[in-house]
């Protein structure tokens, strides 16, 4: 009885679509284990950011006397917190990230000093995590202070508490993210009212 079976040229052509077909399927495979660590990190950065974006409006809410101080590079802005500290935050382009500080004591600043200048008196630390990386940062700020001397521009026709607008792009400091360029635009705006010393806004004519 003759038995039947494969020949050599048939097993070759059969394993070489197997290869082929395992191939693609692992290259699928690891194309969508690379999206969910990028999403993931991404995600991550985001959350991360979140706590930094509280931080800063938490202590702003309760500030006064703000101002922008101008920078092409590394955008600032500098207020007086509830403790009375002279406090800035500012993008720090080289490392990516949000800093903040509160001005010495003992240095002779007032409350109507803000320019570049200035920062001799501050000793900046960062506040975003180290899976962030800001790529920009602006900063708006109008409204009225409690020092008419702190000019800021208006916030339309009304009288109003000053209200601060931060606009952030960031990203994961993951190698990858960074390889595929991907960012995410996070923005809030924060009301400061020191009810204690700033009148209120003007009734709408």
């Amino acid at each position: 009885m003759k038995k039947q079976g494969f020949t050599l040229i048939e097993l070759i052509v059969a394993f070489g679509l197997f290869a082929i077909v395992i191939s693609i399927a692992a290259g699928g495979f690891v194309q969508i284990i690379r999206s969910y660590r990028v999403a993931a990190a991404l995600m991550s950065a985001n959350d991360s950011m979140a706590l930094t974006i509280e931080q800063m409006a938490r202590e702003m809410r309760t500030g006064y006397n703000f101002c922008e101080i101008a920078d092409s590079t590394e955008p600032k802005i500098q207020f007086v917190n509830a403790n009375n500290e002279v406090v800035r935050y500012k993008l720090n382009s080289s490392d990516r990230a949000i800093e903040r500080a509160v001005s010495d004591i003992s240095a002779p600043i007032g409350f109507n000093s803000c320019s570049n200048a200035d920062d001799q008196w501050f000793n900046y630390q960062k506040i975003t995590a180290a899976n962030v990386a800001v790529t920009k940062l602006n900063i708006v700020a109008c409204g009225n202070n409690i020092d008419p001397g702190i000019f800021l521009n208006p916030c339309g026709s009304l009288t109003t508490w000053p209200r601060i607008t931060l606009a952030f792009s960031i990203t994961s400091a993951e190698p990858e993210v960074e390889r595929l360029g991907i960012s995410i635009d996070a923005q809030t705006t924060i009301s400061a009212r020191n009810i204690a010393e700033l009148p209120a806004p003007a009734p709408a004519p």
